[in-house]
């Protein structure tokens, strides 16, 4: 069977073109993602503000209420964002009382954002995160002065050396800084101090005397964490385990030997966002590589039905026919591989520098090509095409030898009863991916009623030659009209090549009907989410951080104070730990949203369910449709709650509202947050104009505060728009990324069937030929036939993505409603229409081109005899 399969490939070249560019593009991808998610996996050089601790003793951030461990899932994207915990600061005095400990170190970290000698904010080159410190604090990354003196004063300040050059401060100049507890305060610029990493790129950091410090710091006896270096001669390990009998705090507290794993830095966010993106884009590219290679396999197995029937005849058995096809794959595989892998390899690189550039991947990423990584794409590739072939070799080795050559000689039927039945299971799985995305609603709804979408287009692809056949009817009437004697006949040979036809539609339908679905969903909840903040937003005014994670709370009592503000409310967001009522966990972390007793007047929170007075009054809190729902939250029942600090509360479940995309899940009276984060800051202020207010005098007045406080801006409801979008899906670019690669695979698996079904209608144009057709005649029934397969295809694929952008706009609104480019869906369409005709005509061109000579010959021939 080797030997047969070898002979096919050389002698039938033009059936696996296709299939061998699908699988090498797949492993080219699969290969690139694999070395990109190993070297992602692999420990980094990272920058780390513990990097001098051999041990960092720390909060857990994943206690849960019953005092027990609860690692959270694979599938946890919040799960990094959750801050640790702070844990007593009596720890210092404990620990460095044991032996083997040299010193203690207490960390404090607290908001402290330097105003620059331009009056902007002096912040990190990537993200907004700027912290201060105490002075003591500095030998735990380490950084050393590079200028200046140490802090020795209450109003003395050292700047890391970026924080400092962006700013364009040195020593002795005086700087403004904005801080939770202080709101603006005025200091000396003492000194400039350097880390040996590249730590202040992605946080500033500001050092301060420890007095200064503790009073920025928040209150209470409480420190961030505690780092601890050993005296020598000990061993970090052994020390670490005297210093957890010691604290005997349970899973409270974590005393680690890594310190990496102390906090969270821009780097290992990016990292979880390069792991999301490439393990996305394997993914993709198996499914789709298998879905475009089983129409292929499908299509190229029909057209070969008199080469088994006369393999049948002279003795061949089904198993040696199905060994043969195997055989066929395989080596379609080896092929694949042997010219995919190693470019995918070399693509790694390239692809991890662009992942850079754009901020998905941490500048530390260092790619490392293994060879694991290498071996599964190879191995991948041979498993997903013998997946791909495994159909059509059954259906290729079910003829008997009796009925073979009438079998080859005759059409088969339009569908065989198993591939109905299968297409009619998946059509169901679609049914129910919806029916259950509906019930649920919300985001997760609206993600699981998407998810229908694959079901859909495998249906699709399984039911394409009943679902393509009333189509043609209307399509060929319309092409008739357009071109009565080619269109006539255009019309009769689609009529009674079905499946040649629903075979070609095929990767059409999964070309626009999942790349416009893709991007179409995000869009969508983009569009609702801008939609609902603007209706949702009652004040005048919106004041939002610029460059900074939040705003300090003391510029809420400022900007209320301001001539012609009626009403002033502040938001502020911390991570709680809630209690909820389901199988999966006893309790969740959760974002939630301080508001204040005046939230009703700035906005419209559309409570479905009881009333917001129990959050104003500070006994209660309210919860969205959606996660109640989800966890379990009923009006009336009690919640109980861990703030950042420690402190449990149990609060009444007050009210239920909706319309939550991009906002909050869980209101908490504000008073409670602010007493019970570290270190709270304001998401945004929302202000209420008098009704006799001086618009004028109002807007300088605006002008004039966030030119005191620079890390503030006004936004107007376009603005507040758009942040709610950016809450609801940050990027759409992978949409876009994945639309390309998916096209790029259909394109492939387009061609490959319609130059395959045109060079296997050789004889047929010939004919058509001696019956006096000229060339001009064949080429334009090419076209029409192939006009007619696109727009069944545009059909079929339109018809995919309004049920899947349907059914997840439905879950999510509870009305049908799609918002998209239209440029791009325009673009998509047009790009496989064409396609279609092009992939079609060639061959055609080709085969024309070869019947002229060939006459030419033989009219010489003749006049030579």
């Amino acid at each position: 069977m080797l030997r047969f399969a070898l002979s096919t490939l050389r002698t039938r070249r033009s059936l696996f073109v296709g299939s061998l560019a699908a699988v090498a593009l797949a492993l080219l991808l699969l290969a690139a993602a694999g070395v990109l998610l190993e070297s992602a996996l692999r420990d980094h050089d990272e920058a780390d503000r513990f990097a001098a601790a051999p041990v960092v003793v720390a909060g857990n951030p994943e206690l849960g209420l019953d005092g027990r461990d609860h690692p959270p899932g694979l599938g946890d994207p919040e799960a990094a964002a959750v801050p640790r915990p702070l844990v007593p600061a009596d720890l210092v005095e404990r620990i460095g009382a044991l032996d083997g400990v040299a010193a203690a170190v207490p960390d404090l970290a607290f908001h402290a954002q330097p105003i620059g000698s331009d009056g902007r904010p002096a912040g990190p080159a990537r993200g907004a995160r700027s912290l201060g410190h105490a002075w003591s604090s500095a030998e735990v990354t380490p950084f050393t002065l590079s200028e200046g003196e140490a802090p020795r004063g209450a109003r003395d300040v050292v700047l890391d050396a970026a924080t400092a050059r962006r700013g364009g401060l040195r020593p002795g100049d005086e700087v403004t800084v904005l801080t939770g507890a202080e709101g603006r305060g005025a200091y000396r610029v003492s000194g400039v101090a350097s880390a040996e990493r590249g730590l202040t790129e992605e946080q500033g950091a500001l050092f301060f005397s420890d007095a200064t410090a503790r009073r920025l710091a928040p209150p209470g006896d409480l420190v961030n964490a505690v780092a601890v270096f050993p005296a020598p001669g000990t061993d970090p390990a052994r020390l670490a385990d005297r210093i957890r009998e010691a604290v005997d705090a349970g899973p409270r507290i974590e005393v680690l030997t890594d310190s990496r794993a102390t906090e969270v830095s821009e780097g290992d966010l990016r990292l979880l966002d390069t792991i999301v993106f490439v393990v996305s884009m394997g993914s993709l590219a198996v499914f789709v590589a298998l879905f475009v290679m089983a129409s292929g396999f499908a299509f190229a197995t029909a057209q070969r039905h008199r080469e088994f029937a006369l393999l049948r005849v002279v003795g061949a058995t089904p198993g040696q026919i199905r060994r043969m096809l195997a055989w066929e794959t395989l080596l379609v595989a080896v092929f694949g591989g042997a010219l995919a892998v190693p470019a995918g390899a070399a693509l790694a690189e390239p692809l991890a520098r662009g992942l850079v550039r754009i901020g998905v991947a941490p500048e530390g990423l260092d790619v490392v090509v293994g060879p694991w990584p290498l071996v599964g794409a190879a191995g991948c590739g041979v498993l997903v095409t013998q997946l791909a072939a495994l159909a059509a070799a059954h259906r290729a080795a079910r003829v008997r030898p009796a009925e073979a050559l009438a079998e080859a000689a005759a059409p088969a039927r339009l569908l065989p009863v198993s591939r109905a039945l299968v297409g009619l299971a998946f059509l169901a799985f679609t049914a129910l991916f919806v029916l259950f995305g509906v019930t649920l609603g919300g985001l997760a709804g609206s993600g699981l009623a998407f998810g229908g979408v694959l079901t859909l287009l495998v249906a699709t692809a399984l039911l394409a030659p009943v679902l393509t056949r009333p189509l043609i009817p209307p399509l060929g009437l319309v092409i008739r009209l357009l071109a009565r004697r080619t269109g006539r006949l255009a019309l009769a040979n689609s009529v009674t090549g079905v499946r040649r036809v629903a075979a070609a539609t095929v990767p059409i339908v999964l070309m626009t009907g999942f790349t416009v679905a893709a991007l179409f969903m995000q869009t969508t909840q983009q569009s609702v989410a801008a939609e609902w903040a603007g209706e949702r937003l009652v004040a005048s005014h919106v004041l939002l951080p610029e460059d900074a994670v939040g705003l300090p709370p003391a510029l809420a009592g400022e900007a209320a104070r301001l001539p012609g503000v009626a009403t002033a409310s502040a938001t502020t967001t911390a991570w709680l730990r809630a209690a909820v009522h389901n199988d999966e966990a006893e309790s969740v972390p959760i974002p939630a949203l301080g508001v204040d007793e005046r939230v009703g007047e700035v906005l419209d929170l559309r409570v479905r369910e009881g009333e917001l007075r129990g959050v104003a009054a500070g006994d209660a809190v309210a919860v969205s449709d959606e996660q109640a729902g989800e966890y379990g939250w009923r009006v009336g029942d009690t919640m109980r709650l861990r703030f950042p600090d420690g402190t449990e509360r149990e609060l009444a479940i007050g009210a239920r509202y909706d319309h939550s995309l991009g906002f909050a899940d869980l209101l908490v009276p504000a008073a409670l947050v602010l007493d019970h984060s570290p270190d709270p800051l304001l998401d945004a202020v929302y202000l209420v104009a008098a009704p006799d207010a001086d618009t004028e005098r109002l807007r300088a007045g605006l002008d004039e505060l966030t030119r005191r406080w620079p890390t503030a801006t006004v936004a107007d409801r376009a603005a507040v728009e758009r942040a709610g979008a950016e809450d609801a899906v940050t990027e759409t670019w992978p949409a876009y990324l994945f639309g390309v690669l998916t096209a790029a695979f259909t394109a492939l698996a387009l061609a490959n069937t319609q130059v395959m079904a045109t060079l296997a209608r050789s004889e047929e144009f010939a004919t058509l030929r001696l019956a006096g057709a000229t060339r001009r005649d064949v080429l334009a029934l090419t076209a029409w036939e192939s006009a007619l397969v696109g727009a069944c295809g545009l059909l079929l694929g339109g018809a995919v993505a309004t049920v899947a952008l349907a059914g997840s706009s439905l879950a999510l609104t509870g009305a049908v409603r799609v918002a998209g480019p239209p440029g791009y869906a325009l673009a998509v369409a047009l790009g496989a229409f064409a396609l279609t005709l092009a992939s079609a005509l060639l061959p055609a061109w080709r085969t024309q081109l070869g019947t002229t000579r060939t006459r030419r010959k033989d009219t010489a021939h003749d006049a030579t005899v």
